[in-house]
């Protein structure tokens, strides 16, 4: 990954996290904590210059989608970003 992508990837997480953090406050729901924990590992170990900055990345692809099995209501700026931070991660993670 290359400076330009992991700053571009870094601000993409930092919007998710904050997102998801207020649908959280409002509803309570314990996925999304769980998706707070594996988002704030994601960047920790992206801006450390960890080495499993890519593995933690891996495990954000696919959250938007398993929170829609426990939802049916698509329209939600939380999900918008986690979908945002999902192409972006498949893009530039190998």
């Amino acid at each position: 990954m290359d400076k330009d992508e992991v700053s571009l990837l870094t601000e993409q997480l930092e919007r998710s996290i904050e997102e998801i953090d207020k649908k959280y406050q409002v509803s309570g729901e314990d996925v999304l904590s769980d998706y707070l924990k594996k988002y704030q590992a994601a960047l920790d170990a992206l801006r450390s210059g960890s080495s499993d900055a890519n593995k933690r990345l891996k495990k954000l692809k696919n959250c938007a989608r398993g929170y829609l099995e426990t939802s049916s209501n698509y329209d939600q700026e939380f999900l918008r970003e986690m979908g945002e931070t999902e192409k972006m991660v498949k893009n530039i993670v190998p």
